[in-house]
C-alpha cells in the first residue's frame, strides 16, 4: 500500500525547503523526498554525517542559505525521505498524484494529493573534442566533491566556459589547497564589463554578488592563477585521461578540467505529466511555466527554484516560499489575502533577484563561443553517439525522430546531458525537444518487476 501525504515536495533544496517551512508554520508536515542523503541541494551539499569538515560552506554568500538549513533540519513534523530518486509522477484518478522512488531497498510509491517540484538544475554539457576523457569534469562537479567530503578531483585543473562561478569554484580549488593552471573565459572581457555598465540599478542591487566575484579574483591573484578572457576552449588531449587543453592557439598542461557554459532547469518530471514548459534562456532547456502562486499548468502540481528557471538559490528560496502559500491557499488554510500577505515579501524580493538572474544570463551567454565539434565528438555519451551520425539527419526532422534513428537520448540520462546539444543542432525555435519518458533516473528492471510468484 503506497503512503498517503497531503503534500510531496521534490528536492531539499533551498526553494524545497522554504516551501515546508511556511507549510509548518502553518501546521503542515509536509513529505521532502531527495537524492541525497541530508538535506541542502547542490548549493549546500552537506557532507556525510559522520564526516567533519572545518569552516564548512563558510562566508556570507552562504549564510541565509546555512540559516533556513537550520531550521529545516530542526522541524519536528518534516517527513524527510533523503536517498530517493523520483522516477515519476502521475495523475491519481480526479485528484491527486502518484510518484514513483527508487532507492537502496527498491521502487515504491507516495500518493500525495499536491506535488511541488523543486528538482533544482545541474550543468549544461557541452561537447567538445575530447570531452569524454576521464579527467574532464562539469565545474558543478568539482565544486561537489569540494563541498560534500573536501576532494580536489586532479592535480593540475584548468576552467573554461563562459561561466562567472567558474572562477568562484577555482578559488574554492586554491583555499582547499589545490592547483588550478588556469581561468579561461571564451568571451572578451569587454564585452562582459559593457554589460554589467549596461545594468547599473541591477548591479548596484546586487552589488554583494559582484564582490563575490571580485572577492574570487583577488584570491586567484594570490595564488598565481591567471585568469584569461577571449580564450575558447578548442580541444581537450590525452591518451587514456586529461593531459593538456587547447585554448586560443595556445597549449595549457592539466590532468582534470573544468568546464562552465551555464546551467538548465531539471524539468523533466513537470514534462512528464505534461505540464507546459518555455525555453528556460542562453544555455538551453526548459523552465515550468507557472502562475503567481507557482502553480504548474496541471492542476495540484506546483514548481518552484530552478525548475521554473535558473536564477539562483536566493531566488529559489523565495519561490519556495511563495509556493508554500500557494499551496496553503490551495489546502484551505489561508485566504486569498491571507495568502498574500504570506508571499508579499518574497515575491517582491523574487522579482528583484530574477533582474539580477537575466544580468547574469546575458554576461555568460554560451551561444556564441561553443566549441567546435568534429565527426567524432560523441553529442551522446550515454549511447556513444558521435556528430557524424547525426548530422545527415539535420533536415528537418525532429528531435524524437533523430532519437529513433541514432539513439541520441535513449541513454541512462534520458538526455537531459544531450538534447541541449542535439536542440542547437537542430536550429528549429519551434521543435519541443524529447517526449519525457519514464523513469526519470536510471532504475533496474527486477526493481521494477512484480515480486515473482512463489509455487510452494
Amino acid at each position: 500500500m503506497a503512503d498517503r501525504v497531503d503534500v510531496a515536495i521534490i528536492g531539499g533544496g533551498p526553494a524545497g525547503q522554504a516551501a515546508a517551512l511556511a507549510l509548518a508554520d502553518l501546521g503542515v508536515a509536509a513529505t521532502v523526498i531527495d537524492e541525497q542523503l541530508r538535506p541542502g541541494g547542490q548549493i549546500l551539499r552537506q557532507p556525510p554525517k559522520a564526516f567533519r569538515v572545518a569552516n564548512w560552506m563558510d562566508g556570507g554568500l552562504y549564510a541565509d542559505l546555512r540559516h533556513q538549513l537550520a531550521r529545516f533540519e530542526a522541524l519536528d513534523g518534516v517527513d524527510w525521505r533523503g536517498g530517493r530518486s523520483v522516477l515519476g509522477i502521475a495523475r491519481n484518478g480526479e485528484e491527486g498524484f502518484t510518484v514513483s522512488l527508487s532507492s537502496a531497498t527498491g521502487v515504491d510509491t507516495i500518493e500525495a494529493r499536491r506535488v511541488l517540484v523543486a528538482a533544482g538544475c545541474q550543468d549544461l554539457a557541452v561537447p567538445l573534442p575530447g570531452w569524454t576523457l576521464p579527467g574532464v569534469y562539469a565545474a558543478g562537479g568539482v565544486q561537489a566533491f569540494l563541498k560534500s567530503q573536501r576532494l580536489i578531483p586532479g592535480e593540475r585543473l584548468l576552467f573554461a566556459g563562459t561561466h562567472p562561478l567558474q572562477m568562484v569554484i577555482a578559488a574554492q580549488v586554491v583555499e582547499a589547497g589545490g592547483r588550478v593552471e588556469a581561468v579561461l573565459f571564451a568571451q572578451p572581457q569587454r564585452s562582459m564589463v559593457k554589460t554589467v555598465a549596461g545594468a547599473p540599478f541591477t548591479a548596484a542591487a546586487h552589488l554583494g554578488n559582484l564582490l563575490a566575484a571580485a572577492g574570487a579574483m583577488r584570491t586567484l591573484r594570490r595564488h598565481g592563477v591567471p585568469v584569461h578572457y577571449g580564450v575558447p576552449i578548442e580541444h581537450i588531449r590525452g591518451e587514456r585521461s586529461v593531459e593538456a587543453v587547447e585554448a586560443g592557439g595556445r597549449r595549457w598542461a592539466c590532468d582534470a578540467v573544468g568546464l562552465c557554459f551555464g546551467f538548465v532547469p531539471q524539468s523533466a518530471l513537470p514534462r512528464m505529466i505534461g505540464a507546459r514548459v518555455r525555453p528556460a534562456g542562453p544555455a538551453g532547456g526548459w523552465a515550468a511555466l507557472h502562475d503567481r502562486w507557482m502553480r504548474s499548468t496541471v492542476p495540484g502540481l506546483f514548481v518552484a527554484g530552478e525548475t521554473t528557471g535558473v536564477a539562483g538559490a536566493p531566488a529559489a528560496m523565495a519561490a519556495g516560499e511563495v509556493a508554500g502559500a500557494g499551496i496553503a491557499l490551495d489546502m484551505g488554510l489561508l485566504d486569498e489575502a491571507g495568502a498574500d500577505r504570506l508571499a508579499s515579501a518574497a515575491r517582491s524580493r523574487r522579482e528583484e533577484l530574477l533582474r539580477f538572474a537575466a544580468l547574469l544570463d546575458r554576461i555568460a551567454d554560451p551561444r556564441p563561443y561553443f566549441p567546435a565539434m568534429d565527426a567524432e565528438t560523441l553529442v551522446c555519451r550515454c549511447e556513444d553517439v558521435p556528430l557524424g551520425r547525426i548530422a545527415p539527419l539535420l533536415d528537418g526532422r525532429s528531435a524524437n525522430a533523430i532519437k529513433l534513428s541514432t539513439r541520441c537520448g535513449m541513454g541512462a540520462c534520458q538526455g537531459r546531458n544531450c538534447e541541449p546539444t542535439l536542440l542547437r543542432l537542430i536550429g528549429n525555435a519551434n521543435e519541443p525537444g524529447f517526449a519525457a519518458r519514464f523513469p526519470a533516473r536510471p532504475v533496474t528492471i527486477a526493481d521494477l518487476a512484480a515480486p515473482p510468484l512463489r509455487c510452494d
